[in-house]
């Protein structure tokens, strides 16, 4: 179902404009309206938690007290519109070369243990593992709220753009508090307070780990005393036909129900999500009914109104295969050739045993919508964090890819709405687990998967 499109970069070096170059409002008022325009004109799921007034108060204010701004500036308020839409696919991004090549963060990793802060990785070992006070000076809860800004999300939930924080924390401090050349840490040190200087390093020198949820990863699985666990680290169909999915499962499920296997674990955390077809495949092998995935899918338009795009975007001309037909409220539903609209068969070997699902904040999209499924039709236990994706809808599948004419700031705008098979209400929330379990400071500085040794734990007291 979701395929990302990368939008290349077609701005020459002669074109930049380095991010301390101020804009004049009424060009960012401009910005503003193509924004508004395309937003409106496009996205299916825009008004889902947010009324139209809402949006509009944002976009009339906003214009009336914009100042002249850098990109960067510019890119702060933007962001804003990340509470409002609170969709996990609407994506908003300050492009590189209004950042300038030579962009300093911060160079160290963080963990977030509970409500509490520590360093999980810096190249100054005296301070790993230890918890953090403030970041230059300022509280570090109170950094890492203001940052959550950045962060898109599906409803309500904080799981999505919590993970996100902090696999990225760098790159957002330094888009948050600008450009500088060190940070200063305040750290507990055995019960005492100890202040740390750390030199910063280019933004092109870290690696943005939730880049890689959508694109990379594989499936692995292993039995081990009545126990089958089966890791899915995407649902993208391309990594997994590498990774001979549909054989591996095949495989795997042959032996579970030739060795009489009861319990079966199936973590999907850090799973982005990916293809329904590779949804689909999976829950045949576990759910032992002929299967719907989704009950409806549409959007708002049905052909592109160009003369509101900017100069610089990138849409699909046509979904190969999909049939629209335009319903009386006015969305064009999803008629023929859409992935999850058509029955699917339960496998042989299907498995009846005993299920623990594990997730995180990161298990989006695809991924949080098996978690759904698995929810509403299947008797499972669920251990780890909420889904990062929600329950029972998302918008998404397709985008339009804009570059704001002045502020060059790139808009992802998705414009398909799929709507779940399952009977949940629309609480802005994804799946909540069973027993919220998540690692400590300790269990990451050591490389142990508390959650996996707490499900261990839970099946063997189970089965005596």
């Amino acid at each position: 179902m979701k395929r990302l499109f990368s939008l290349l970069l077609i701005f020459s070096t002669s074109n930049i404009l380095l991010c301390q170059e101020k804009i004049s409002k009424e060009l960012l008022a401009q910005d503003l309206d193509v924004l508004r325009a395309n937003l409106q004109a496009y996205h299916t799921g825009l008004y889902t938690y947010s009324s139209k007034e809402e949006f509009e108060k944002w976009f009339k204010e906003t214009k009336e007290n914009i100042d002249d701004a850098t990109s960067l500036e510019f890119f702060k308020k933007i962001n804003e519109l990340n509470i409002l839409i609170k969709n996990g696919h609407t994506w908003f991004h300050i492009n590189p070369e209004q950042r300038g090549e030579n962009y300093l963060m911060p160079s160290f990793e963080i963990f977030k243990d509970n409500k509490r802060f520590y360093v999980k990785k810096s190249e100054n070992q005296d301070i790993n593992g230890k918890e953090i006070i403030a970041v230059d000076g300022r509280p570090i809860n109170k950094v890492f709220d203001a940052l959550l800004t950045y962060k898109e999300r599906d409803g309500h939930n904080l799981s999505q753009p919590s993970e996100e924080l902090i696999h990225n924390f760098g790159r957002t401090y330094a888009l948050h508090y600008g450009n500088r050349s060190k940070t200063q840490l305040k750290v507990i040190d055995d019960t005492v307070e100890r202040d740390f200087v750390l030199e910063n390093i280019p933004f092109g020198e870290s690696s943005k780990k939730t880049d890689e949820l959508f694109d990379t990863g594989g499936v692995e699985f292993s039995i081990k005393n009545s126990l089958a666990t089966l890791t899915i680290q995407t649902f993208n169909k391309e990594p997994l036909k590498k990774a001979k999915y549909a054989s591996k499962l095949k495989t795997l499920f042959k032996e579970i129900k030739k060795k009489n296997i009861n319990h079966l674990i199936i973590d999907i955390r850090n799973n982005g999500g990916g293809h329904t077809d590779s949804v689909e495949e999976l829950i045949s092998y576990i759910y032992d009914q002929e299967f719907q995935f989704y009950i409806d899918v549409y959007r708002s338009h049905k052909t592109w109104d160009t003369s509101i795009f900017p100069e610089v975007s990138q849409y699909p001309k046509n979904i190969s295969g999909w049939a629209f037909k335009k319903g009386e409220d006015g969305y064009f539903r999803a008629i023929a050739g859409i992935d999850g609209m058509s029955k699917t068969k339960p496998k042989k070997n299907n498995f009846t045993g005993k299920l623990y699902i594990l997730t995180n904040g990161s298990t989006l999209s695809a991924a949080a919508e098996f978690a759904s499924f698995v929810k509403q039709y299947r008797n499972a236990t669920f251990i780890g964090d909420e889904t990062g994706g929600n329950k029972t809808q998302n918008t998404s599948g397709d985008w339009l890819i804009i570059v704001l004419p002045n502020s060059k700031i790139i808009a992802f705008i998705p414009y398909v709405l799929w709507k779940m098979n399952v009977n949940f209400e629309n609480d802005g929330h994804g799946i909540r687990p069973d027993h919220f379990i998540q690692n400590s400071i300790q269990d990451e500085m050591n490389s142990v998967d508390g959650v996996q040794n707490f499900t261990h734990r839970l099946i063997k007291k189970s089965m005596k």
